[in-house]
């Protein structure tokens, strides 16, 4: 779903951290955020925090349809014995956009890292990456969550062929189509996007294709639709590659057209090692995708490079909805793991997670290029975001 739509005539970016006492994956030093920060925009560039709302490692934010409820993970947990993971509600003030604490619901699994609103609004579908498992919960009359209704678990569709990073399943986004016909659930440890179709009950139901595969360690971390629906790119965060599919409408089918690199073809950022100790961390030479975007018309679509630090921009083919990779921009900082559009499509943010820095990018429309010279916020732990007021 969309982060976007109307609250009043300011304009308010929510972020997510990681917060403490705990780490962000792969970080080496303890995050100090609180929470979830709320940010109002002015026209001329400038802005101010207005609220930071504690909650625990509010990793993942999104927005219902009309801006009236924001909604978190928690990635929370040990391991399988202690299942940790939640996800939170709050309500927006349509005036000022700051953020009132409704509820918490369990997610029934550990690390929770993605939240999405199904495209009826009656559910909250999350991905557990610590314990395989896909879960919905309902949204109540009054916007708060009720308990989990149901529980997809991929475990038995084994692992990859990263020892590392793929000895499991490892759900990393759950998100709509465009129409809101299909749901896909994008699995890192399987190399597998899943799609189904969500019941009145928020029964995830296999649709008539249900599985598509990517190359074997790729290890698939998030997606995005082309808006005509007629394409999925697919960033794989071990590749540092996206590929392209042909989406069937009619059956949720995906068809592979391309594979191309988010590095520039003379990178020496390589095919990461991983420290088995610490496995979100990215060793010395290599890189990791972190987050894709796409612009509201399909002409740009843009991906992080963690590692090299970057963000790559492609062109977007009319005909074929193909890439073609047309600059690599610095992001000014440590591992850019969240970005996303504005909603008039002419700001870009990324999130600096390990030097707690987001950095504001002027888009340019005619050529989807970003301006160097950025707006700099600093805040702790920066990882995702969501917009309001556009």
């Amino acid at each position: 779903m969309s982060k976007q739509a109307s609250v009043s005539n300011s304009r308010f970016m929510y972020t997510a951290s990681y917060t403490f006492p705990h780490f962000a994956p792969g970080a080496s030093e303890q995050s100090t955020a609180k929470g979830i920060s709320v940010f109002k925009l002015e026209t001329d560039g400038s802005f101010e925090i207005i609220q930071t709302i504690e909650t625990p490692n509010p990793s993942f934010i999104t927005l219902n349809k009309d801006n009236t409820m924001l909604y978190s993970v928690n990635e929370l947990g040990v391991d399988d014995r202690k299942l940790e993971g939640m996800v939170s509600a709050f309500s927006i003030d349509q005036k000022s956009g700051e953020l009132t604490f409704v509820n918490s619901q369990l997610t029934h699994g550990n690390w929770p890292c993605h939240c999405e609103v199904d495209a009826s609004g009656r559910f909250l579908m999350s991905a557990n990456y610590g314990s395989a498992n896909f879960v919905t919960h309902p949204i109540n009359e009054d916007s708060s969550l009720g308990e989990c209704v149901y529980q997809h678990t991929n475990k038995a569709n084994g692992s990859g062929a990263e020892a590392n990073r793929q000895s499991a399943s490892h759900p990393h986004m759950i998100t709509n189509s465009p129409s809101g016909k299909y749901v896909l659930g994008v699995d890192l440890g399987t190399d597998q996007i899943l799609c189904w179709t969500i019941g009145d009950k928020g029964c995830l139901n296999p649709s008539p294709v249900p599985v598509a595969n990517v190359a074997s360690g790729n290890g698939p971390r998030h997606l995005v639709f082309h808006p005509s629906e007629k394409a999925v790119y697919v960033l794989n965060e071990l590749s540092s590659s996206i590929d392209v599919f042909r989406f069937d409408i009619e059956r949720g089918s995906m068809i592979w057209t391309q594979s191309i690199s988010t590095l520039p073809t003379d990178s020496d950022f390589i095919r990461p090692d991983f420290d088995p100790t610490n496995p979100g961390k990215v060793m010395p030479g290599g890189n990791t995708g972190g987050e894709i975007c796409i612009d509201s018309q399909g002409d740009y679509l843009y991906a992080t490079n963690r590692g090299m630090n970057s963000v790559s921009q492609f062109k977007i083919s009319s005909e074929t909805l193909k890439l073609t990779a047309l600059d690599w921009t610095p992001t000014q900082g440590d591992c850019p793991r969240g970005m996303t559009i504005e909603p008039d499509d002419n700001h870009l943010c990324v999130g600096n997670q390990n030097s707690d820095r987001i950095v504001r990018f002027k888009i340019d429309r005619k050529t989807g290029l970003l301006n160097t010279t950025p707006t700099i916020i600093e805040t702790p732990v920066p990882v995702d975001f969501a917009f309001s007021g556009y």
